[in-house]
């Protein structure tokens, strides 16, 4: 099967990232997309065929890099045409807009734009008016260009039932959820040392102020341990960050940009993970957590409810509150920790590998595909 990826960026190491990189290895696929920077994503994609459609940096746009989706992303995809494929497999928004040119397309739908749809409410809330009307007019153009292409798209699938739910309400698709996985052989467990890992890029809907209060309340209970924030940091967020530490405790730690070397490091030696973003689609630090054998922490909201077992392999807390006090019971408790840490792992060596990805992504391919040839 001749396949086509299309997406917005490749200019980091993350989940997204990582499942085109998966399907283009298995594949041997030709990946389109509007920014590639080889130094900052994975560098298997160097050796593989991928068409980058502009050199100007995301930083450079005069409404940042959430709002390309309504500029130059949305120019580049509503107007390529592709020849000689069986199938356009578009990821990030708006690369499903190649349906305005191209078919058959299974949508790998991450999300839909969410500064658009379900997070629109709360950014707005967070800009100033003249910021909100520009983003306003924006997402007005958006919903119209996109109107002109996601009816035409042959299916969709996505990472989660959360993601499906968003799917259904905004778009009013029937997605299919074919939830991404990871490689556990990556991952290990080398102890558990006394600090708590939430590893996530540095902007405000990864909710770090979830993690380092209920860190407040723990550590002044529990002297001695240490809250270790890591993840990827854009330029535009550095003032973010900064804030994010004005009133920290003196044992947070943070490391920004950090190699997949170090990621499993910390992983490995971490004692457990918290993860509380704002209502996230899918997430794969629960799996990453899991498949290093420590228990997460999970907000109870978004994808973690589909991949956190409260009480079996992590718990899903509603209040930093609550998290303080199941950080304090695994502490208390080594013997949980390490039992709910093992039982994570082996759900993941059962049910989110890549194999069981692929197989279930190829079926829906080929599906697509044949469907149109007949």
């Amino acid at each position: 099967m001749r396949l086509a990826i299309a997406t917005t960026t490749l200019q980091s190491c993350g989940g997204m990232e990582r499942v085109v990189l998966k399907l283009a290895k298995r594949f041997d696929a030709h990946v389109y997309c509007l920014h590639y920077d080889p130094q900052k994503t994975f560098p298997e994609f160097k050796s593989l065929h991928v068409e980058s459609g502009s050199k100007v940096p995301i930083r450079l746009l005069p409404i940042g890099k959430r709002m390309v989706t309504g500029v130059e992303a949305g120019f580049y995809f509503y107007t390529l045409k592709l020849k000689g494929y069986d199938l356009i497999n578009p990821h990030t928004s708006p690369s499903e807009w190649v349906r305005k040119n191209n078919s058959p397309a299974l949508w790998n739908c991450h999300s839909p734009n969410r500064e658009v749809y379900d997070l629109y409410e709360w950014r707005m809330s967070r800009r100033d008016p003249i910021t909100r009307a520009g983003y306003q007019a924006a997402i007005s153009v958006f919903k119209s260009l996109a109107g002109q292409s996601v009816p035409k798209i042959e299916k969709i699938i996505c990472n989660s039932k959360n993601t499906q739910a968003v799917i259904k309400k905004y778009l009013d698709w029937e997605a299919e959820v074919i939830s991404p996985g990871i490689d556990p052989q990556k991952f290990s467990c080398r102890g558990y040392e006394k600090f708590f890992f939430y590893p996530s890029r540095f902007t405000h809907e990864k909710n770090h102020q979830f993690a380092l209060e209920a860190f407040r309340i723990f550590s002044r209970r529990n002297p001695g341990w240490k809250l270790l924030l890591a993840g990827a940091l854009m330029p535009e967020q550095e003032k973010y960050l900064k804030s994010l530490l004005l009133d920290a405790e003196k044992n947070v730690v943070v490391e920004t940009n950090i190699s997949e070397e170090r990621l499993c490091d910390l992983y490995s030696r971490c004692y457990c993970t918290l993860f509380p973003p704002v209502n996230e689609d899918f997430g794969l630090v629960p799996l990453e957590s899991l498949a290093s054998s420590k228990p997460c922490i999970a907000i109870d909201q978004g994808g973690p409810r589909e991949t956190v077992d409260d009480m079996a392999d992590g718990f899903l807390v509603q209040t930093p509150q609550e998290m303080a006090a199941r950080m304090e019971q695994l502490a208390r408790h080594p013997e949980t920790c390490e039992k709910m840490g093992k039982a994570g792992r082996k759900k993941v060596l059962e049910k989110f590998t890549w194999d069981v990805f692929l197989s279930k992504f190829e079926k829906a391919a080929k599906k697509v595909a044949n469907c149109t040839d007949q």
